[in-house]
């Protein structure tokens, strides 16, 4: 037995404004077309089970809100502050489209995602830094010019994100600085790695087959436990203290034309 589709109640861009400017909690709401959002300031606002129909929403403010079980039908977040939002049980994707949402240059340091939904979504030019995320899919994600770095001082960065359990099939990380990241038991199949730095990055248990690896850099990448089908070293442009499973030599071997015997040779 299939649970129904929730029913939402419409509320007035008046009756909108009332709640933002007081008990900051929308429950069971549809928020449609006709709700402009633009530059308000949403911070610590609690959303539950809510719909989104809003094309296109900039310059609002949603740092440290609450986002539960609700669903968001394709919107371009343009300039938004989602600095430690917390998305739990959320759809960011229309299966009918198969389109997701776009995040155009928005601050979502700190961010944290839970079985939520951001398949097809695009992160263009956004401040990633701190993002963490568990049982989340990103298939088909992009992330053009958007960064996972933060800089300390003219001489110092620090990059930061943790995935747990997440989907990146077929999601576009090229050219992306991912040094020293966690990835932990994501399927990873068919991404796009291309000029990807991820030195010190830490890839444990992934599924890492038919990646796209020219020249990625893997220096002192820890991707034990993962399955590495067609990982080939002479494409990279760093694996130096690269770590893998044993189980994965023969296969990485193979791909330099070596191949393992592992008879006494007697």
């Amino acid at each position: 037995m299939t649970n129904p589709e929730p029913t939402y109640r419409a509320i007035s861009p008046e009756a909108f404004l009332a709640i933002a400017a007081g008990e900051r909690r929308f429950e069971g709401l549809l928020l449609s077309a006709d709700l402009v959002l633009d530059q308000l300031d949403l911070t610590e606002c609690r959303f539950e089970r809510c719909l989104f129909r809003i094309p296109t929403i900039r310059s609002a403010d949603f740092s440290d809100a609450e986002f539960n079980d609700c669903k968001v039908e394709p919107t371009r977040f343009a300039n938004c502050k989602m600095r430690k939002t917390r998305f739990v049980g959320c759809s960011f994707f229309d299966a009918g489209s198969k389109n997701g949402c776009i995040f155009a240059f928005c601050d979502l340091q700190g961010t944290e995602i839970v079985r939520s939904n951001l398949s097809s979504s695009v992160f263009e030019g956004c401040d990633l830094y701190g993002v963490s995320a568990k049982d989340g899919s990103f298939r088909g994600a992009r992330f053009p010019r958007s960064t996972f770095t933060k800089t300390i001082s003219k001489r110092s960065m620090l990059t930061k994100a943790s995935f747990d359990t997440c989907n990146f099939s077929f999601a576009d990380l090229s050219g992306l600085h991912l040094q020293s990241c966690e990835f932990l038991s994501c399927k990873m199949s068919e991404v796009s790695l291309i000029d990807a730095d991820l030195s010190h990055a830490t890839m444990l248990r992934c599924a890492l087959d038919r990646v796209e690896w020219e020249r990625a850099k893997l220096h002192k990448a820890d991707l034990r436990g993962s399955n590495l089908s067609g990982l080939n070293l002479a494409v990279l442009a760093d694996y130096a203290g690269l770590r893998i499973s044993e189980s994965e030599q023969a296969e990485i071997l193979r791909h330099l034309g070596i191949d393992v015997d592992t008879s006494t040779g007697d």
